[in-house]
């Protein structure tokens, strides 16, 4: 298989000693469950149900899959792999 040479962020044609960087990302709905009240309970949540049951009829299965989960895989160049590195490391910092 031959290396990827196009950096899929910048654009840049990568030259043939250039190493290639793959990046995954992944998003998915938090697993947490949300916080239940016993005022929660107490109320009828039916119009609430219709309502997103209506909204969710308007998305296709796709979309519906993609707002719980998405992948995605990206074939960056060691000058934007190194902005991602330290920009995210930076930001891993400042929210320590």
């Amino acid at each position: 298989m031959d290396k990827p040479r196009l950096c899929e962020n910048c654009g840049r044609q990568m030259d043939d000693e250039e190493i290639p960087y793959w990046v995954r990302l992944e998003i998915f709905a938090s697993p947490e469950p949300p916080t239940i009240t016993p005022e929660d309970l107490a109320q009828d949540h039916t119009g609430k149900l219709r309502a997103l049951i209506e909204q969710m009829e308007k998305l296709g299965p796709d979309e519906c899959q993609a707002q719980v989960y998405e992948a995605y895989r990206f074939v960056i160049c060691t000058k934007c792999r190194n902005y991602f590195h330290d920009h995210l490391k930076q930001r891993r910092l400042d929210l320590s």
